[in-house]
Parts: structure tokens; C-alpha cells; sequence
């Protein structure tokens, strides 16, 4: 697996969603590719940022707009 492949499948990684026929090729390449691997774990960091910000009412402003830009750019929106 490339690390444009890999980029490509971390969305549905982070969502426990990776097709069974992907996995082992994602998780092999995450356990020989530092740089990749190092990515996903910013991604799941930045996730779970995002999922811990309050909901509406004393909602940051920009909280909405960085959730869509995430699903946007993980293929989830």
C-alpha cells in the first residue's frame, strides 16, 4: 500500500469502518511507515478534539466550520 492509499482509507480507519480486505494492508503499512502512522495519530487527536467541543449554546463559532472541513477532507461529508 502507498501512503496516498493509506491517506485515503484513514477516515474510515478512524471510524472503525475500513473494509475487512483493506485492513491488513492499512495496518502493515501503518506499522512500517512512521510519517503515516504519525499522521493518523494527529487525525484521531484532532478528532477527538472536535467530537469534546461543547454543543450548542457555548458552541466556538468555528466549531461547525472545522468539523465540516474534517468530514470534507476524510470522506465523510
Amino acid at each position: 500500500m502507498t501512503c496516498q492509499e493509506a491517506v485515503d482509507l484513514m477516515g474510515e480507519a478512524l471510524e472503525g469502518q475500513l473494509q475487512p480486505a483493506l485492513r491488513p494492508g492499512f495496518e502493515g503499512h501503518m506499522a512500517e511507515c512512521a510519517p503515516c502512522a504519525t499522521y493518523l495519530e494527529h487525525l484521531h487527536v484532532t478528532r477527538n478534539a472536535l467530537l469534546h467541543l461543547p454543543l450548542e449554546g457555548g458552541t466556538s463559532p468555528r466549531r461547525q466550520e472545522l468539523i465540516e472541513k474534517f468530514k470534507r477532507e476524510f470522506g465523510r461529508g
